[in-house]
């Protein structure tokens, strides 16, 4: 049985793309040298976690494909 979903599921998915684009407007703002170095992890985190949740939906996506497909 399916759970409805928590209701800051969809807050939780914005966080990572909102982090990268943070982090992007943080390295243009006006920074120098150590201070652009600072944003550099939040960037490559966020686009970690975005990638890892793409490639989490395509896998999803597959299984209920191939559950479908077993059905026929």
């Amino acid at each position: 049985m399916n759970t409805p979903p928590h209701p800051f599921s969809r807050l939780v998915t914005m966080a990572a793309p909102a982090m990268v684009c943070l982090g992007l407007l943080a390295s243009l703002n006006n920074r120098t040298g150590s201070e652009k170095l600072q944003t550099i992890p939040m960037v490559v985190i966020g686009a970690g976690l975005t990638m890892a949740a793409c490639v989490q939906w395509i896998y999803h996506n597959y299984r209920i494909q191939r559950a479908l497909q077993g059905r026929k």
